[in-house]
């Protein structure tokens, strides 16, 4: 039996019928494109987040650890082996000061710093003639520090007044503000702690 194409496209359901044209094939193409690269930018994203969230949380544990360690320092501040005042400088980003770091009865020169974006400690041994000439050594306490324009050592006299005078200083208050990505999330967390300096303690 012959089939008689023409006839057959007489009738209306054959008429109709059709294959996509150029432009709805791009348009479809186009949206296919859009869909996928959202996708992929969301879970990208995602990612991102997740990474920045575990290195911040990983910083303030850091900060947290080192804010122990600077605590029980500055409590224990004490005169030097040379009778030196226990404080030698107090400033919004840097304090120096002596105290006994390892329980062997002598008192190291301690400095703990701000540099750029970290907090660093820098410990001189008294040495064998007990003038702390030698060479410090120094190591990182914080990174990713964000204070920008607050301080991280705040120090306060016995009455809990802020002062710059050193011989009053009975309290301090450290600061530290930790963002790994200032400019995103995750947003900042502080650190802080106050800290009585034990042996100049009066009424606080």
């Amino acid at each position: 039996m012959l089939i008689n194409y023409k006839e057959i496209m007489k009738y209306p359901k054959y008429k109709n019928q059709h294959g996509f044209t150029l432009i709805e094939i791009l348009v479809v193409v186009s949206i296919i494109s859009i869909s996928v690269f959202m996708a992929t930018d969301f879970i990208a994203m995602g990612f991102k987040t997740a990474r920045f969230t575990e290195e911040q949380d990983t910083a303030v544990q850091v900060a947290r650890r080192s804010m122990e360690m600077i605590v029980k320092e500055i409590r224990g501040a004490n005169t030097s082996e040379q009778g030196d005042y226990p404080l030698i400088l107090t400033d919004d980003e840097e304090v120096i000061f002596f105290s006994d770091l390892d329980n062997d009865n002598e008192f190291e020169k301690i400095r703990y710093y701000v540099d750029n974006t970290e907090l660093k400690k820098s410990v001189t041994e008294p040495g064998a003639l007990y003038d702390y000439s030698g060479v410090p050594i120094t190591t990182i306490s914080a990174g990713y520090l964000n204070n920008d324009s607050e301080a991280v050592f705040i120090f306060y006299d016995e009455t809990y007044t802020a002062t710059d005078i050193i011989n009053e200083v009975r309290l301090v208050k450290i600061n530290l503000k930790i963002n790994v990505t200032p400019s995103i999330a995750p947003n900042d967390v502080y650190v802080s702690s106050d800290v009585n300096l034990r042996n100049l303690k009066d009424n606080l």
